[in-house]
């Protein structure tokens, strides 16, 4: 894990433990998360997210994501890497954490509404994640998939984004 991800699960997990509750560490029973969140931070090669998610099994937390990718003016677009983290709470309030990272060239940037006219522009972000871990499992996988909604106004003559939400879903198969 590179000093930027662990500096990332760091953050996160003291994010984490101000907003869940306090209990010991278990594996999340969840697989498969809702999740929702904003991006809050790009160049033209790399999308950093953070909101929460809801699981198939009652688990909730909070996640980050930073996406590397080719220009958005590629075609095709390709994740080129990047990282994952969540911290995750079970209904019975046991803490723990998801990360992994993003295959290179194991996902795409695909364009679904270019926003002519300075309208709202939608894009689908999907993403392989290898070496997916918890507290009591390592090498497993997942799979991203978010619309990023890109909220658009003219100002003073420019168009200018104000605002950036995801929202999709985020599954895991954990290896023992």
């Amino acid at each position: 894990m590179s000093l930027r991800s662990r500096a990332s699960l760091l953050a996160l997990a003291a994010f984490a433990a101000t907003v869940l509750p306090a209990a010991g560490s278990a594996a999340p029973a969840s697989t498969s998360f809702r999740i929702v969140g904003y991006e809050y931070a790009f160049t033209s090669t790399v999308g950093s997210f953070a909101g929460t998610g809801a699981g198939n099994a009652g688990d909730t937390g909070a996640w980050n994501a930073r996406v590397e990718h080719d220009p958005l003016s590629s075609s095709p677009t390709y994740v080129n890497g990047g990282d994952f983290q969540m911290a995750t709470t079970s209904p019975a309030g046991s803490v723990d954490f998801v990360d992994g990272t993003f295959a290179y060239h194991g996902g795409t940037i695909t364009m679904l509404k270019p926003g002519a006219y300075c309208t709202n522009q939608r894009y689908r972000v999907t993403g392989t994640l290898q070496d997916v871990s918890t507290s009591t499992s390592a090498g497993g996988s997942g799979a991203f998939a978010v619309t990023l909604t890109h909220y658009r106004t003219l100002l003073f003559g420019h168009c200018i984004i104000y605002k950036a939400r995801v929202a999709g879903s985020v599954d895991f198969t954990y290896q023992q």
